[in-house]
């Protein structure tokens, strides 16, 4: 961990809640081994107060940059000055970069990490079938973005907002016309793939975000909630004997892009740092 002084630039994580974050001790090991002099910091901000938490992070000359969680990642997009190509098509922000100048740069790489942690699995969602609980909201928006970019033949959108799930699909239609998008799980559609992107399962008692009886029986089933890490989808996914993806690997895949962003990403350091992660 990085020794706080009077120079030490801050990453500021701001959610609400934010106590099931797990990027800190993600993060932090790896701006040590780089000598970065910079730490990630969780705050909780009250919905009706982010507006002030974007100023107040403006005016932090020593604020490096901002990470996002729910469920502040579309008033992101709009606090921020500039947006990368990936984060403007997906309609929300969950990392920021401060410029010299002052100006926030955001980008959205919830997706890029979701389809990474597939891949260091030993799965890719080319040419099959997903089904996608959530996908209206931030990191349901990037992941459906990603899923299509890796070439996903099928993708079924389910979420509550039937607006913005049209708008989605049909954002999607627009920028990849070689993949089905859905609005809705229709009936006879099992999929390869079954992604939850909603906070579903953060609380013990709320219900199962997808069907698991619709499922393949080798389909692929994953949740973006990070607590509890092996969520009631997964705990009975996996007695089913699905293979199971949880919410900690994607944030495990968040290191590289968002370093990137970040323009602190020494690949050599990394893997160094990521081995010492594993070991400890």
């Amino acid at each position: 961990m990085t020794e706080i002084s009077g120079t030490t630039r801050l990453i500021l994580l701001v959610g609400h809640p934010v106590d099931q974050v797990r990027s800190p001790p993600v993060i932090n090991p790896y701006l040590a081994a780089i000598d970065a002099n910079t730490v990630v910091v969780p705050v909780e901000v009250a919905p009706g107060a982010i507006g002030a938490f974007f100023s107040f992070a403006r005016a932090l000359k020593n604020c490096a940059g901002v990470s996002v969680t729910v469920p502040y990642k579309q008033a992101a997009f709009r606090a921020v000055d500039e947006r990368t190509d990936r984060a403007a098509r997906i309609g929300a922000v969950n990392f920021i970069r401060r410029e010299s100048n002052g100006g926030f740069v955001g980008d959205m790489t919830d997706g890029i990490a979701f389809v990474e942690a597939l891949a260091r699995h030993g799965h890719t969602p080319r040419g099959g079938r997903a089904v996608l609980a959530g996908a209206a909201g931030g990191a349901g928006a990037a992941i459906a973005d990603a899923l299509c970019a890796a070439g996903v033949a099928t993708l079924a959108l389910v979420d509550i907002d039937a607006g913005r799930t049209a708008e989605r699909a049909r954002i999607l239609r627009e920028a990849y016309p070689s993949v089905t998008v859905l609005e809705g799980w229709p009936d006879g559609l099992a999929p390869d793939l079954a992604v939850n992107a909603s906070p579903m399962g953060m609380r013990p008692e709320d219900p199962l975000p997808l069907d698991l009886d619709r499922l393949s029986p080798s389909c692929v089933v994953a949740d973006v909630v990070t607590k509890p890490n092996l969520t009631p989808l997964l705990v009975e996914a996996a007695r089913r004997r699905h293979p199971i993806q949880t919410g900690n690997d994607m944030v495990d895949a968040q290191l590289e892009p968002q370093m990137r962003h970040l323009g602190l990403w020494r690949e050599p350091v990394a893997a160094h740092a990521e081995r010492t992660e594993r070991v400890a």
